[in-house]
Order: C-alpha cells, then structure tokens, then sequence
C-alpha cells in the first residue's frame, strides 16, 4: 500500500512550518488540502504560506483556481490521488498538509463521506429521476419547504437559512431520483458490514494547541493580515465585482458559502468597505466601524478553529477507530501551544516517527504523547458521520418565544443543551414558573 503523512490541526496552528520540516527531513513535497488556498494569487485572505518560508519544498494543488470557480471534493480528491502518485513514482513523500478536514478525510478513506457525484451500484439512479427545477430561482424558504416534503429527514438536519445544504439535498434527489437521507443510511448499513476502507497507508500528525494559548496567537495573526495588506485583497476582490469581473454565487448570506467567499474576512469586513464606498460615516464612525469589523473577523477565526477540532474529534477519529485495517492509518498528537518548545514537542518528535514510519519500523503507541494525547485519542465517540445525520433531532422549546411570538426551534442537540443553559431560557422558566404562581393565587 502507498505510504503518504498528513498534517492536520486548526488554522494558525503550524501545520504549513510542520509540513516543510518533514518535507526537508525525509525528501518529500506537500499537496495542499486547505480549499481556500487552491484559489490563484490573494495570498493573504487564504493565508499561504511566504515562499521564503517555505524553503525551496514544491507545494502542489495550491494557487491555480480562478476565484470565482468552485472546486468540489471528488475533484480535490481525484487531483491529489494523481499527485500521490506521481510523487511516489519519483521516491519523495507526500506529504499532505491543510485544514479542510473533509478534504483529508475524504482522501484517506473510501465512502466516509457522503460523495458529489455518486457512482457504483450502492448509488444506482432510480429508473425515472425527477426534473430538476431552477432551484437558484426560489426563495430559501420556499426550497425548505421543498425539502420537507420530499427528504424530511434531511430537512429535519439542515438549519432552514441554510440554502447552499438545502439545495445540496434536492439536487441530491432530483439528479439521481433517490432521497439523500436513503442514500446516506445505505452508506451506513455498508459501512457496519464492511468498514470505511482506508486508500494509503499513513501516519497523521495532529498539530493541537490549548485555545487559551491559541486564541491570542489567532487574533494577533488577524492583525498582521490586515497590517500585510489584506485590505487591499478585499478591495481588489470587490472591485473586480462591481466591474462585472468576477461573480459571487448565489444571493444574500448564500454567496459567502461557497468558494473564495467563504474565506474569513471578505464577509466580516463588507459592512466596513460598504461604508467607505458610500461614504456614508464621519471619520470616528468609520474608525469604529473598523474595529468592530476586525472584532468579527477574530471571532470568526476563533469559532472555525474550534469547528476544525470538532471534526476531527467527531469525524475523522471515529473513521480512524472503525477502519477495516485501523494499523494502516495511526494519529499522533502534537502539542504546539507552546512556540518556544516547538522543536521539543512538534518538530524532533513527529520527524521521529515519519522516519520510523517510511523505514516500516515499529511505531511508538500515539497515546504515550503526552496527558492531552491521552485525552483528546480516547475512544468516546465512534458513532459515524451516517448515524449522527439519520438521528438528528430538531427540538421546539415549550418555554421561550421569538420577539415575533414564534416558538424557538433549536437544531441538533447541541444547540438545544446550549439553549436550555443560556440566560434567555432561564428567565423564560422563572418567569413562567411566576405566572403560575399568580395564577394559583388567583384561582
């Protein structure tokens, strides 16, 4: 089986410094798995890495897509296979390096994720599929309501806002003539039998850094983005957009959901940039205006640092754990919230094991890495991405209302342990429980 190393782990983390250090050590070259840095030039908004940085390493699947063109996964997947290939036949390593987990995951494994393009007989079309309407036509609202008669379950996951997924879902059934939801339980029930199957043998190195220490380190990284001239990318950007040069897909909060315009900062900023081409704000407002845009721009990083770590968690370590041939894929935990120890902690021990792992040397057990690698590699959670999608339950609150009357639906469990935690629903109890207690008076 073909051998490769994977670097994965949150943005800011390290994983591009890690990748190069590997590459160096052991005579390999990086493919690129982050889905905003495919696209050509915008160096900054995309984080790339400098070129002095990267020390002569060749990086591929990175810099050469048009911003307004899309790059799906089963075309991530099918180039970076290619590359695999070709590296291997030339004796270097590849080493695959980014944070769009569902790219790396959807690499190393067959059927773990739910494809783009189905094919192969668990995926057949049904004789007569449906006609495909002009979804890009109808209202979110309308599409969802679409759903829910068609695919409930599906409708049932999907947040009612979000059009780009509801969409997802539809032309699922009207280009196959199949629900999703039926496809995805098939994955499932062949998955329990046989097992996702793992397509390289491969050592994967995750770069993990306490978030109170990266927290600061994200938010200092937002600052020298827009001190290294990430405005100037932003207003390249909307320039080329108002010239007719480059069109955003889709309408509203839709277009930032798909390609370039997903990357952190393009969205955050727009209120700012909108007020400057207006010329709508004093100076102080403006000023203020910027702040707060940045503040976003910081929590937006934040919050997808956290995501990245979600998934790996939820998704990638239960594919791991479940695999039919777990030994062909093995994790390792490096801590990097400490910079000052990074040749300690990161560097020396992971060109350790790449070394171990290319000679086909016995490899040291990833839980003896430290407490938190003992921590975050436990086995706790190894339900797959199919059983969590077909469970998934949407929950109405009996206490809360909207500010318009409405009851307040929450989606997924998730969000509904975080509702009933928060302030709003329990004031809502308290204030009902009030109620109550006038009303007994009264009777």
């Amino acid at each position: 089986m073909q051998k490769i190393a994977t670097v994965i782990g949150t943005t800011g983390v390290g994983k591009s410094q890690l990748g190069v250090e590997l590459c160096k050590a052991l005579g390999g070259q990086i493919i690129n798995a982050d889905a905003m840095q495919v696209y050509r030039g915008l160096d900054i908004i995309t984080n790339k890495m400098p070129f002095h940085e990267r020390q002569g390493v060749q990086h591929h699947l990175m810099d050469f897509l048009d911003c307004e063109e899309e790059y799906k996964v089963t075309e991530f997947k099918k180039d970076a296979t290619q590359c695999i290939e070709k590296l291997i036949h030339e004796k270097q390593l590849p080493v695959v390096v980014g944070g769009t987990n569902y790219y790396v995951q959807s690499l190393l494994y067959q059927n773990s994720l739910i494809k783009d393009e189905p094919q192969g007989d668990q995926y057949i079309r049904s004789p007569s599929p449906e006609p495909m309407p002009e979804l890009d036509a109808l209202q979110t609202s309308e599409l969802y309501s679409r759903l829910q008669e068609i695919d409930p379950i599906m409708a049932n996951k999907w947040h009612p806002s979000n059009r780009r997924k509801i969409i997802r879902s539809l032309q699922v059934f009207y280009q196959l003539g199949r629900k999703q939801s039926d496809i995805i339980k098939e994955q499932k029930d062949h998955l329990q039998i046989h097992g996702s199957q793992s397509r390289f043998k491969s050592v994967i190195f995750w770069l993990y850094a306490d978030p109170q220490k990266l927290n600061p380190r994200l938010d200092e990284r937002v600052n020298t983005m827009i001190d290294s001239g990430l405005f100037d990318e932003i207003k390249q950007l909307r320039h080329q957009v108002v010239q007719g040069q480059v069109n955003i897909p889709g309408q509203d909060l839709e277009k930032y959901q798909r390609g370039l315009w997903q990357a952190i900062g393009y969205k955050e900023f727009d209120p700012y940039f909108t007020a400057v081409e207006s010329n709508s704000l004093d100076h102080e407002k403006l000023s203020q205006l910027r702040m707060e845009c940045t503040e976003r721009m910081k929590a937006a990083t934040r919050r997808y640092a956290k995501r990245q770590v979600q998934w790996i968690r939820n998704k990638l370590l239960p594919t791991v754990w479940n695999a039919q041939q777990q030994n062909d894929v093995m994790v390792y935990l490096l801590d990097a919230s400490d910079l000052t120890e990074w040749d300690t902690n990161v560097r020396q021990k992971a060109i350790e094991v790449a070394k171990a792992f290319q000679a086909d040397e016995k490899m040291p057990n990833p839980q003896d890495f430290g407490e938190i690698a003992k921590t975050m590699l436990t086995e706790t959670n190894t339900q797959d991405t199919q059983s969590r999608i077909l469970s998934w339950t949407n929950h109405i609150c009996p206490v809360c209302k909207s500010e318009k009357g409405d009851q307040v639906i929450l989606y997924g469990d998730i969000e509904w342990e975080q509702h009933r935690k928060s302030r709003w629903h329990k004031k809502s109890i308290k204030h009902q429980k009030l109620q109550a207690k006038r009303q007994v008076n009264l009777d």
